[in-house]
């Protein structure tokens, strides 16, 4: 166990959402309620949101991370929105 570095009290390991329907192992401080999160699960939920494209027939594709589709309720067949600006694109379940 790790001590916060604020009062060196014993950080607590606990499992928290971070977005909606995306969990995350912290370590939390019981005193002044700090969260902490280590390297290794920081570079999990950043691969989360970040995916590569690909080809699928004449379509560019985004696979959609199974904790951020399910947290959204989206499958296969779930009808949803793009909107398109400011060099960003938003999918919106319908």
């Amino acid at each position: 166990m790790t001590k916060c570095p604020f009062c060196d009290t014993e950080l607590v390991e606990e499992k928290r959402e971070i977005e909606k329907g995306v969990w995350a192992m912290v370590e939390v401080c019981p005193n002044c309620k700090d969260e902490w999160i280590d390297e290794v699960e920081h570079d999990r939920l950043v691969g989360l949101f970040k995916r590569k494209t690909f080809n699928l027939g004449g379509s560019v594709a985004v696979r959609i991370p199974k904790e951020i589709a399910d947290a959204l309720s989206i499958g296969a067949g779930t009808l949803v929105d793009f909107t398109v600006g400011n060099g960003k694109i938003v999918i919106s379940k319908v």
